[in-house]
């Protein structure tokens, strides 16, 4: 079971602590989604019992944990298309749809005095590298989405380590597999709404026997080397 210590800690410092997890990032197709989450740690005996890494979990009990969810519970999610992908690269596309999500949250958590008071921000994402906003922004040249007064952390298995992070991926997971099913309809001898995108053998028997679509990501490997060529 995943504890709350991360959580309980911050609390007793007086810190927001968000957690941020996305899904998506090794798939062929689709975009990334990201989705940054906090809830009220004074009620976490409400959240449902079985929050834990999303790819743990069957899509029925993500959704089961989604609509379980109350008003003590704050969460935005935001994507990267497959545009952008191809165009910044996975780990600047990465941190573009996280910095969405996280622009977000903070600022609905803003409009809610009793939980902000002016307080400072934690943010824990999972995996191993945390990403540079400030280097981010000089890259795009833009600077659109400011944050302040927060700390960022990475936490590697996340997912499975933190509840918040936890209940970011599934957020994320659930959201993204929804695209991906719609998707499937559009294009339906693709299989996305099994494959979800990634890599598997009714995916590239799909590709080999239909070609590449737009939704695919053209600067990923194989599809870049070998399947791109096929139209």
């Amino acid at each position: 079971m995943i504890s709350f210590d991360i959580e309980r800690d911050l609390y007793k410092k007086n810190i927001i602590m968000i957690g941020v997890d996305e899904a998506g990032r090794g798939s062929w197709a689709g975009p990334l989604v990201s989705t940054a989450c906090w809830f009220d740690f004074t009620k976490y005996k409400s959240l449902h019992s079985e929050i834990n890494d999303s790819k743990k979990l069957k899509s029925s009990k993500r959704r089961e944990i989604i609509l379980s969810l109350d008003n003590f519970v704050k969460y935005s999610s935001s994507i990267a298309s497959v545009v952008e992908i191809d165009k910044y690269g996975l780990s600047y596309a990465n941190s573009i749809a996280m910095k969405r999500s996280i622009f977000s949250l903070t600022h609905q958590l803003k409009k809610h005095s009793q939980i902000y008071r002016n307080k400072d921000f934690c943010i824990y994402v999972d995996g191993k590298f945390k990403p540079d906003f400030k280097n981010l922004d000089n890259f795009l040249q833009r600077n659109k989405l400011h944050l302040d007064k927060y700390s960022i952390k990475a936490l590697v298995k996340g997912d499975s380590l933190c509840k918040t992070i936890a209940l970011a991926s599934i957020i994320s997971k659930e959201i993204r597999d929804t695209i991906m099913r719609q998707w499937s309809k559009k294009h339906p001898s693709y299989l996305f709404d099994s494959n979800f995108g990634y890599g598997t053998k009714n995916h590239i028997n799909a590709i080999l026997k239909n070609g590449v679509l737009d939704l695919h990501r053209k600067s990923f490997k194989p599809i870049a080397t070998t399947y791109g060529k096929i139209n």
